[in-house]
């Protein structure tokens, strides 16, 4: 049988890297452990029982990287969590959610100790220190999301920026020409969350070019939320909105819809509804939405997959993206006004 020497050798390094890299004592870098991983392969060497964590010894574990925080929206993280759960049982691994403040001390403590094999990213913002360092992680990495800074991972969401255009080319298309922007809350884009900054820029842009006119909410916090306030405001305007284009939660949304009952106002007879980047299943609003959702499931399963294959067929996914072209749900909440 061959020994750790052997291994060495056929690798052309010193018996301690083997070591270091088996062991995981020590970060080796990413070409020196295939190496010596190619080298235990086709030796057949199996360390002795003590020495079963070995870095590439596949644990069948992914870690799921998703802080938790006070204002999180917990339809979307359990969505997330559990279709990223269930997709990895598919595939046969389980999940090992991390969730402390310092997440990236986290992912390399599971990862340089080899208790995952790969990590997937959740709740990813602007710039992310995740992603920012995840070519020193020592394991692939998938973020499902879209920062700026995404060179050591690979990343699969949504395409917002066109998901933001499309919001704006439907209510164009039937005769709006004034919106008002139901902001998400303001602790998301206060901390850079990457979904909201990308819809909320292409809608702007893309309102400036075709002449429509996007009036903002007010800043808000969910839990603070004053939907009398918001359709005052929206009512007040000199030229009425004719839609809301809405990118908060379903209890802030379903806040909005009574008050705009209670103010004689009907949807969409009055006034038409769209929502972005919401998920509103399970959820009982007070009348269908018209709504371009998350979809969990298919970015999740994307991840997932690519996950998978950068494990065991060695692929390299790092700076690899992929973007989901958005969905429209037709709800009815979105009429023609004018003449169109």
């Amino acid at each position: 049988m061959a020994g750790i020497k052997d291994v060495a050798q056929e690798a052309g390094v010193s018996v301690s890297t083997v070591s270091y890299v088996l062991s995981g004592k020590r970060s080796i870098s990413a070409k020196t452990t295939d190496k010596v991983m190619a080298a235990v392969e086709r030796l057949g060497y199996t360390p002795d029982a003590s020495a079963r964590k070995m870095r590439g010894m596949r644990n069948h574990i992914f870690a799921l990287s998703a802080p938790i925080r006070g204002d999180i929206n917990q339809a979307k993280y359990n969505a997330y969590f559990l279709q990223t759960a269930w997709q990895a049982k598919n595939r046969g691994y389980d999940v090992l959610l991390l969730t402390g403040e310092d997440a990236v001390a986290d992912i390399r403590r599971v990862t340089q100790s080899n208790l995952v094999d790969g990590v997937v990213l959740l709740d990813i913002e602007e710039h992310d220190e995740r992603t920012a360092q995840a070519g020193s992680y020592s394991k692939p990495c998938v973020a499902i999301g879209y920062p700026a800074e995404h060179e050591g991972c690979a990343c699969v969401d949504i395409d917002f920026a066109t998901a933001g255009r499309m919001a704006v080319d439907c209510l164009y298309s039937k005769g709006h020409r004034s919106a008002m922007f139901l902001r998400d809350n303001e602790t998301d884009c206060d901390r850079g969350s990457g979904y909201v900054l990308l819809f909320r820029k292409a809608l702007l842009e893309r309102a400036e070019e075709l002449g429509m006119t996007i009036h903002e909410s007010f800043k808000h916090r969910d839990d603070r939320f004053d939907a009398v306030e918001f359709v005052r405001e929206l009512c007040s305007l000199d030229e009425r909105p004719t839609a809301i284009v809405n990118q908060a939660n379903a209890n802030v949304l379903k806040l909005v819809l009574q008050q705009l009952q209670a103010s004689g106002l009907r949807v969409p007879d009055d006034i038409s509804v769209l929502s972005c980047g919401t998920y509103f299943e399970g959820e009982l609003m007070p009348q269908p939405i018209t709504e371009m959702p998350v979809m969990p499931q298919e970015l999740c399963s994307k991840a997932v997959d690519l996950l998978v294959d950068a494990i065991d067929e060695r692929r390299d996914i790092k700076g690899l993206v992929e973007l989901s072209a958005p969905v429209m749900h037709s709800r009815g909440s979105v009429t023609k006004v004018g003449d169109v």
